[in-house]
Formats: C-alpha cells, sequence, structure tokens
C-alpha cells in the first residue's frame, strides 16, 4: 500500500494505531478498540499539544486516504474510527511491535513538538 502522509497525519494515525494494539491486547471487543471520539476527545486523550483544528485537518486527511472513518459536526471532527485499511496498512508497517512505533513516534514528536 503506497500512502503519502504529512507528518501530521502520520503522528495522529500512529498515536491512534498505538491506543488501538493497546486496547486490543486488553481484549477490548474490535469496534471498542477502533473507537476515538472526536477532535476534542483525541486532544484530551491523547495528544494535548495540539489544537482540535491540528487534529481535524490530520484527521481528515487520514479519511480521505481511508485509514480513519469521521463524522463532521459543528465545523468538527466529532467521531472517528481506523479503519480496517488503516489497521491493516499499520500491521504491515509495525505488526503489533510496539516498540518499533513508539521509535517512530518519539522520532515524529521531536520534529513535530520540538
Amino acid at each position: 500500500m503506497d500512502i503519502e502522509l504529512t507528518q501530521n497525519a502520520e503522528y495522529l494515525l500512529c498515536v491512534l494505531y498505538k491506543a488501538y494494539v493497546e486496547r486490543s491486547k486488553s481484549d477490548e471487543l474490535a469496534d471498542v478498540a477502533e473507537y476515538f471520539g472526536g477532535s476534542e476527545d483525541i486532544k484530551q486523550d491523547y495528544i494535548p499539544d495540539w489544537t482540535t483544528d491540528k487534529i481535524d485537518k490530520a484527521a481528515w486527511e487520514l479519511s480521505n486516504n481511508g485509514l480513519l472513518a469521521v463524522q463532521p459536526g459543528d465545523n468538527t471532527i466529532c467521531q472517528s474510527a481506523l479503519t480496517h485499511i488503516g489497521i491493516a496498512y499499520m500491521e504491515h508497517r509495525f505488526g503489533h511491535k510496539l516498540d518499533t512505533l513508539l521509535q517512530r513516534l518519539a522520532t515524529l514528536r521531536t520534529v513535530l513538538l520540538g
């Protein structure tokens, strides 16, 4: 699968996939593990340093590439979930190897957040 993403979109996808893997390991149901709520929820739970506008923009990019399903509302993302394509894409990149994923997240965090 040849998908090119901005670093912001890749970072968001990595953060969400990491959470998905952790949830899956704790035996959550697949549809629950894939669900992340809206941009406010993502900001609060995963990326507090980002604005909701930045999360929305990255989420829309992921949505346009088929990696994240989003539902808009009130000029923001009100619901989101990893798609099966998004999960498969990340599985082919990282599998369930959190150490490799964590290294990529650390690199992106340094580039994006300083």
